[in-house]
């Protein structure tokens, strides 16, 4: 079997696009081919849907028998739907548009420009064979949403590279760092109670906070966190590669969600996933979706949108290392169970015998 495994996004490699490609891969009798931009800019929106013509009206042995069209590939798969393709589609949701403008307040729910929304959106993933959700809570969402039948989706988790993030020894940094970071530090993170947190720990000079990501509203706040008093540490931007090693020399990282948004209920964020593959110990926000997490157990829980709870807990850890490091090897353990790649590969080579 031909599959097309299509990537146009900004981040070409994101984490999410690698795992399928590898899954896909990796099934017995499955032949992939890689459809991705190289432009980052607005060329790829030219440049993906020319592959995909070529591959699709070239040589009858390398037309793919079907397409995956990987996160954040709205526009490709519209293009799917409107030239006609008739091959199987699986399109990798993880985050149901209507949702992402509910979330970020672009549309209000009941008006007219939200019910159109729903309506186009309904009938772009009409037209996939199946459609891939982070969490079966995200899969009962969108279809909800999008008013389709549940059968239509199935539940892939997230899952790290591990070829970065994997259990390795270190010596954790001095004093006690709290690790967390973020890309766009999106409403879902909930930053805001990161920081607040951080300030009412501003008493305890053994505990000192790393930020990294976010824009310019991310930098103004926790610049003025540190005015209030906050030990804390912001960075703009660093390697992807260097993560991994952030993560296993902090005390604890902060994996959230730890907004209160609608968003924050379906998720496991990729950070978490990426944590607990270093065998690194985690905070988690308590949502919907996290019922596999044990407080004290294979990570921290805490309620989200509560700056107390989330200090207490970082107290907590830095006061007890012994249990912090049995933590972090029994989230290790859920990792293997839930999240990694085999466990992907696995769930991949399901959905093949429904292609």
């Amino acid at each position: 079997m031909r599959i097309a495994v299509v990537t146009c996004y900004d981040q070409n490699d994101y984490v999410r696009a690698k795992t399928l490609r590898a899954a896909f891969a990796a099934a017995p009798g499955v032949q992939v081919t890689v459809v991705r931009n190289t432009h980052t800019g607005l060329l790829r929106y030219l440049e993906v849907p020319l592959k995909l013509l070529r591959l699709r009206f070239g040589a009858l042995k390398t037309r793919p028998d079907a397409y995956v069209v990987t996160f954040r590939g709205y526009e490709m798969l519209a293009f799917l739907r409107l030239t006609g393709v008739r091959k199987p589609i699986v399109f990798d949701e993880l985050v149901n548009i209507v949702e992402y403008y509910r979330e970020h307040h672009v549309l209000r729910e009941g008006t007219w420009p939200d019910a159109l929304a729903r309506k186009v959106y309904h009938w772009l993933l009409r037209g996939c064979k199946l459609i891939l959700a982070d969490t079966p809570q995200h899969a009962e969402y969108s279809a909800k949403t999008s008013n389709l039948p549940p059968k239509k989706f199935a539940v892939l988790p997230m899952a790290a590279d591990e070829t970065l993030f994997f259990p390795q020894k270190t010596l954790p940094a001095r004093p006690f760092t709290v690790f967390y970071y973020g890309n766009g530090m999106v409403p879902l993170h909930g930053l805001q109670h990161v920081l607040e947190a951080a300030i009412l720990l501003k008493g305890r000079e053994d505990i000192h906070f790393n930020l990294v990501g976010g824009k310019q509203n991310a930098a103004e706040a926790c610049a003025a966190a540190v005015q209030k008093g906050a030990h804390l540490t912001y960075e703009k931007w660093v390697d992807f590669s260097e993560l991994p090693t952030r993560a296993r020399q902090a005390g604890l990282c902060l994996g959230g969600p730890f907004g209160n948004t609608l968003q924050a209920q379906f998720v496991v964020t990729g950070k978490t996933v990426q944590f607990l593959a270093c065998a690194a110990p985690v905070l988690v926000g308590r949502n919907q979706a996290g019922t596999m997490f044990t407080d004290r157990q294979n990570c921290l829980l805490v309620e989200p949108a509560n700056p107390q709870v989330i200090a207490d807990a970082i107290t907590w850890a830095a006061a007890h290392p012994a249990e912090l490091r049995a933590i972090a090897h029994d989230g290790r353990a859920l990792y293997e169970r839930e999240f990694s790649q085999a466990v992907i590969n696995k769930r991949v080579a399901r959905i093949i015998q429904e292609l």
